[in-house]
Parts: C-alpha cells; sequence; structure tokens
C-alpha cells in the first residue's frame, strides 16, 4: 500500500521527537546492564523490544516528503524492525535486540538530535513567513 504524500508538518516534528526521546530513554535504562543479563532476562527483552516497537510506530507515520528532510536515518529498516516485533514476536532474538541497544539506537540519537529541527515545529513554519 503506498503511503499517502504531504507536505512537512508539525505533527512529524513531534513524531521525530518522540522517537528521539525513546531511543534516548532506552539507551539510558540499559546502561548499566551487561549483554549476559540481558540475554539471560526474558523482561529485559520485552521491554526493549517495546522501545523499537514504538520507535517504529512513530516512523510509521512520519510522512516521506519529513523522512526526505533526515535522509540519513534508515526509515526503512527502523519500520521494518517493528513490523517484524510486532507480527513475528515468537522469533525474537535477544542478542539481535542487544545488536539494536549498542550499535544502531546511539546513531539514531545522533541523526534525530541533528534532524529533528529542521522539520516544521508550527503550522506557520510549514508555510514560510507570511505577511
Amino acid at each position: 500500500m503506498p503511503r499517502s504524500r504531504r507536505a512537512p508538518g508539525p505533527e512529524d516534528r513531534l513524531r521525530a521527537e518522540h522517537m528521539l526521546a525513546l531511543a534516548r530513554e532506552a539507551i539510558a535504562e540499559f546502561a548499566p546492564v551487561e549483554e549476559s543479563e540481558f540475554l539471560s532476562r526474558r523482561l529485559y527483552q520485552t521491554s526493549l523490544a517495546w522501545y523499537i516497537q514504538a520507535i517504529g510506530e512513530a516512523a510509521a507515520r512520519i510522512s516521506d516528503e519529513s523522512r526526505a528532510i533526515i535522509p540519513d536515518v534508515p526509515w526503512r529498516q527502523i519500520v521494518g524492525a517493528r513490523h517484524i516485533l510486532s507480527h513475528e514476536y515468537d522469533r525474537l532474538i535477544p542478542a539481535k535486540l542487544w545488536r539494536v541497544l549498542r550499535e544502531h539506537l546511539p546513531p539514531l540519537v545522533a541523526q534525530l538530535e541533528a534532524g529533528a529541527n529542521r522539520l516544521p515545529a508550527s503550522v506557520e513554519d510549514d508555510r514560510g513567513p507570511q505577511p
């Protein structure tokens, strides 16, 4: 199903900021956790899976036009991870979750920190200067 095309708006910025907040929170939440402990605790795994799903859900709702403004973000992979976690939950691989946490979320934070502020913060930003 093709995505609807619409101009970047403040709702996209809010979603990008939500993605950023969730990624930061996940990194902070698991900062003191060692890999062996993470791999042995189902609670940790399902908690991180929730963060990744929520990040993916927000990403899925960001317009293609806004995605183009922040091209370094791996949009398709983020949304794809959300689909896998939501629909193939029985194939959860803890080592992959750990790798997302340690290798993919930190760069995502940097990409969103650098790019989210380029998205319109209000309707006026979206329309340009008004007379």
